[in-house]
């Protein structure tokens, strides 16, 4: 008899580099490697650009396979500058247009594991899982709709009514809910009144993948930063959460400050408006390059004498940045400019292995600078209490481990 396999249903997967599509591809990754078969359903990649990627147009639906997991993908429709509009058109395309792939993918599995962001999509993979009788775990990685509504992103009243419906549905369908961290449970739990099936499960590392590259073997080192440069790095996805201007203001407040460079790599829905500011204010100790490849990320993350993770002020117990835990992971010097009570500060907090500042205070950030770049700041401990604490709790195996477990016991 044909073993019963999981079902994993989100909008953004492997090989988009970033974010969501990482960590879900990651769990998926690891769940194969230890026995249990899977069939994932997702979207034509996109993100971080908000493009269709060029290998994957002209077609509504494709079927692939990596490491033994079958992927089905299928067509939205996607803008690179996200408004009310384009964002409605492309859950609504997400939605439709999967419903082959959401029905192949659910049928006879033993669990569904639904991703959210993407409330449309995890509510048609919701209510498919419904009707199949198939256990429904739902994994958020943002709660939305708050996050689109607290960042200005949505503001227009039917359509926050219609996704707090959506979210209303999703969330009381779930027979269970992995969420990141305790300021996001507890946001859940006081919204939708489901404590008691609501689980802690983090992002994870893989810890020999983050080990730190000492600097005379650090491409990223030899490749970016002249010789006697300060580097301090921005990776990832160039959303409006990520308040990519603080650092173009700090970078202005150094301008003349011979030494400090700023490297951005990523890619995201505010690039080009980051990169028409750089040009408006002339700022040469910024530079941007896109994303690199997966294993130059512990070079970049080890090799940075600080790695920058910001968030706007609005950003509290709505997210758990994946970047803060990888960069945790790597031993990075870690500085967080974020809210007090966010998810982030709580986590620099923890392990007392970064730096933080207030949200979107420019010039904090440049004392911050100032301190690690002068020897005020004990780098050195940053950087192994930063690590340790990234690998008691976010080792992949130890998170994951139990979850592949249940599913070969009932095998």
């Amino acid at each position: 008899m044909r073993q019963a396999h999981v079902a994993v249903i989100s909008s953004n997967f492997w090989p988009e580099p970033t974010g969501t599509s990482q960590t879900v591809w990651e769990f998926t990754e690891y769940l194969s490697k230890q026995g249990v078969p899977v069939r994932v359903a997702t979207s034509m990649p996109y993100y971080p650009q908000w493009r269709i990627w060029p290998s994957y147009r002209g077609r509504l639906w494709q079927i692939e396979h990596r490491e033994r997991i079958e992927i089905r993908r299928s067509w939205h429709y996607v803008s690179p500058r996200p408004s009310t509009l384009t964002r409605l058109l492309h859950e609504a395309t997400l939605a439709l247009l999967a419903v082959p792939n959401l029905w192949s993918v659910l049928r006879r599995a033993e669990v569904a594991y639904i991703v959210s962001p993407a409330l449309s999509y995890a509510f048609a993979a919701m209510l498919m899982a419904r009707l199949l009788a198939v256990r429904r775990v739902l994994v958020v990685k943002d709660v939305m709709p708050d996050a689109a509504v607290e960042l200005g992103m949505l503001r227009n009243r039917l359509v926050i009514a219609l996704s707090r419906f959506l979210a209303s549905c999703v969330y009381r369908w779930a027979h269970e809910i992995h969420t990141l961290g305790e300021g996001m449970r507890r946001r859940i739990a006081r919204d939708h009144r489901l404590l008691a099936k609501i689980r802690i499960v983090p992002d994870t590392i893989d810890g020999t993948e983050l080990a730190p590259v000492d600097p005379g073997a650090n491409q990223f080192r030899s490749r970016f930063v002249p010789s006697g440069t300060f580097a301090v790095v921005h990776t990832g996805n160039m959303g409006k959460k990520q308040d990519l201007e603080l650092l173009l203001r700090a970078a202005r407040r150094l301008k003349g400050e011979g030494g400090v460079h700023f490297y951005v790599f990523g890619d995201g829905a505010v690039k080009d408006e980051f990169l028409a500011r750089r040009r408006e204010w002339d700022l040469g100790n910024v530079s941007h390059y896109p994303l690199q490849e997966r294993w130059m990320v512990p070079h970049m993350l080890s090799g940075a004498d600080i790695l920058l993770i910001s968030q706007l002020p609005e950003v509290v117990d709505i997210v758990v940045p994946s970047k803060l835990i990888a960069a945790l992971g790597a031993g990075a010097m870690v500085v967080a400019a974020c809210a007090v009570d966010s998810e982030a500060a709580r986590l620099i907090r923890a392990n007392d292995g970064g730096v933080w500042v207030p949200a979107s205070d420019d010039a904090a950030l440049v004392d911050a600078i100032e301190r690690v770049r002068g020897g005020a700041v004990d780098v050195a401990g940053c950087r192994r209490r930063a690590r340790e604490f990234a690998l008691r709790a976010f080792d992949r195996a130890a998170v994951y481990g139990p979850i592949a477990r249940q599913y070969l016991r009932a095998s």
